[in-house]
């Protein structure tokens, strides 16, 4: 990762709100309801309600009045975006190589997210860090000169996969980048978003500035959501390209911990696919389960 704000070739938009199902949905779940297969969505469990009656007494009845009319499902179909089970693939280091077997290792997780996309993203996880990504692409480690770690699911088989250094412009994969503002390179991730004191700025070589042409908001004062237009080499990985890149930088405004330069952690990830239409809902995924957990020091520089 380069340390100015002019990283060649480097979000979830915020969360959608599932709806009032989702407690069914996970209570369901909870109740023991065992899935079909990795990827079925949870919407056809749920909004299927058989209204089938109990079978009637045939015995003699004991009271003239009418029987009800029998009453119709309650349950209406889910729309647009329900809790749906994941298979989740297994990364590897940045060398190909397995990841030791100790650890977390889930194989199923629930997501909710739109009914559109099942079959179209799964899960990728290197025990410690987990991503949506494609169907059927791979994932690995990426370790950076500076030190920082992340993960990059890029297409099966690629014959240059982006696991060592800074992706060329218009290369396909998920970049996530997960560092602290404690060393140079964690600040240049935040600092064209973010303020930081302005002796980060120069110790990490950053102006303050984004690149020309890239673009931002804060939905939250801890998320930035950034676009690079295609052609805009910005701070996203695989930005310059064809496709647009879009991203989520998120800097937790930790007091009194960002406004005296101690440690905080950070994360980035960078969406650089050509099906953009994914992008929102690998990055919202991104924004919720990989908000950074804070350790850091409360000393001051």
């Amino acid at each position: 990762m380069r340390t100015g704000p002019h990283r060649a070739g480097r979000g979830w938009l915020p969360l959608r709100p599932v709806g009032s199902r989702l407690p069914t949905v996970v209570a369901l779940a909870a109740a023991g309801l065992v899935l079909a297969g990795c990827g079925t969505s949870l919407s056809a469990i749920v909004g299927s309600t058989s209204t089938t009656q109990a079978p009637s007494d045939t015995s003699t009845p004991t009271s003239t009045a009418p029987s009800p009319s029998p009453s119709p499902s309650t349950t209406a179909p889910l729309d647009g975006e329900v809790a749906v089970a994941f298979p989740v693939v297994a990364c590897s280091t940045s060398t190909g190589s397995a990841l030791p077997n100790s650890g977390w290792k889930p194989s199923v997780l629930l997501a909710p997210i739109p009914t559109a996309l099942v079959g179209k993203i799964e899960f990728y996880s290197d025990g410690v860090h987990t991503l949506l990504g494609p169907t059927g692409w791979t994932c690995s480690q990426t370790q950076s000169n500076q030190g920082s770690g992340g993960l990059v699911i890029y297409p099966y088989g690629s014959p240059d996969p982006p696991v060592n250094g800074p992706p060329a412009a218009g290369t396909e994969g998920v970049f996530a980048l997960f560092d602290n503002t404690g060393h140079a390179p964690g600040v240049a991730l935040v600092c064209p978003f973010f303020t930081v004191p302005m002796w980060q700025q120069e110790e990490a070589n950053c102006s303050g500035s984004k690149p020309p042409g890239e673009q931002s908001s804060m939905p939250t004062p801890d998320i930035a959501t950034v676009s690079d237009p295609p052609g805009v080499v910005g701070t996203l990985e695989g930005s310059g390209g064809v496709h647009p890149v879009t991203g989520a930088v998120i800097f937790p405004q930790v007091v009194p911990a960002v406004t005296n330069g101690s440690s905080v952690n950070v994360a980035e990830a960078s969406c650089s696919l050509s099906d953009s239409a994914l992008c929102p809902t690998v990055l919202s995924d991104f924004e919720v389960r990989e908000f950074p957990v804070q350790g850091y020091s409360s000393t001051s520089r």
